[in-house]
């Protein structure tokens, strides 16, 4: 993340040079590969905006850089972005790496990925035929592509490991899951907040993180810094307000489709709801069905490709309403 005097940017997870809160993880991954017993298949599952993508990116570094000049820094989980392994990666072209990713506006993965996939793993790679393919948003794949996946990790050769990045707010078919090893990825409220700070720290923000630290027991800090770049050039709203929140993002949603803004609308009704219910305790049975029911409303949008004008409506309405 880098600040502009127009806005704010994202770094993508495959150009984050540091990585923070995974020491422990990322340390028995390395016990493993070192023992020649880390598993063909890992399956990363966790919330979105935890860094799963970002810590695979960074052990893929540290297995492909092992022998080069300026190699992943274990001791400060850094990548040096002059060794080679980051530059090919970077731009797609490392010979013993296959990604298998989604445009967030796309709702599926599309089954000509999981195709040259196949076509990868039946190729002769540079270095000991070391094959490493990450999957980023498994759970967007459709039913074909999961089913062409599932012949691709029945058996995988030795030497190829597959990296398995999962939003766990979605289902996956449980016959990809049994066949991984799967880790899952949680932080404790305090320890998102020192990932937060570390961020902050490390790629200067024009925020005060103590504003949003308060967001952090039920968000992870990717989807904060995702947020704060949403709000970032809005002057039209109070930015903390919730209900505003949630307006301003409905209208973003409408113009610009993106899955990820529908996301931030569920957490921050979540959101809205939890103060309620702290505030209102005799009102919980209440709240809990009208949240139930706008998550509802949610799903089956998106499920059915519904228009969001009507679902808007009732959501605004509602949420309006609760506030009085």
């Amino acid at each position: 993340m880098v600040k502009t005097k127009e806005d704010i940017k994202i770094i993508n997870p495959i150009n984050q040079l540091n990585l923070f809160g995974y020491d422990n993880y990322f340390n028995s991954l390395v016990k493993l590969f070192k023992k020649k017993r880390l598993p063909k298949i890992l399956l990363f599952s966790g919330a979105k905006g935890s860094g799963k993508a970002t810590f695979c990116y960074h052990f893929i570094n540290y297995i492909l850089s092992s022998n080069e000049d300026n190699k992943y820094n274990i001791n400060e989980f850094s990548i040096n972005e002059t060794n080679q392994s980051y530059k090919h990666l970077n731009s797609n072209t490392h010979p013993n790496f296959f990604l298998v990713e989604n445009n967030p506006l796309d709702k599926e993965t599309k089954i000509d990925q999981i195709k040259n996939l196949i076509k990868f793993l039946n190729h002769s790679t540079y270095s000991n035929n070391l094959k490493i393919i990450m999957i980023d948003n498994v759970e967007n794949l459709n039913l074909n592509s999961s089913n062409a996946l599932l012949k691709s990790i029945e058996e995988p050769e030795e030497n190829t490991f597959f990296f398995i990045v999962h939003n766990n707010a979605f289902k996956i078919l449980d016959t990809i899951k049994s066949r991984c090893t799967e880790f899952k990825i949680f932080f404790t409220s305090d320890e998102k907040k020192i990932i937060l700070n570390n961020l902050v720290q490390k790629n200067p923000l024009p925020i005060n993180v103590q504003n949003y630290n308060d967001n952090l027991y039920f968000d992870t800090p990717g989807n904060i810094i995702k947020f704060i770049s949403l709000l970032h050039d809005e002057k039209s709203i109070n930015k903390n307000d919730i209900l505003s929140n949630i307006l301003f993002l409905m209208d973003k949603y409408k113009s610009e489709k993106n899955s990820e803004i529908l996301l931030f609308i569920s957490l921050y009704i979540e959101k809205f709801y939890s103060e309620l219910c702290s505030k209102n305790i005799e009102n919980s049975p209440s709240y809990f069905l009208h949240y139930s029911s706008i998550l509802n409303q949610i799903n089956n949008m998106k499920k059915f490709n519904l228009d969001e004008k009507n679902v808007f409506i009732f959501i605004k309405d509602l949420l309006i309403n609760e506030k009085k």
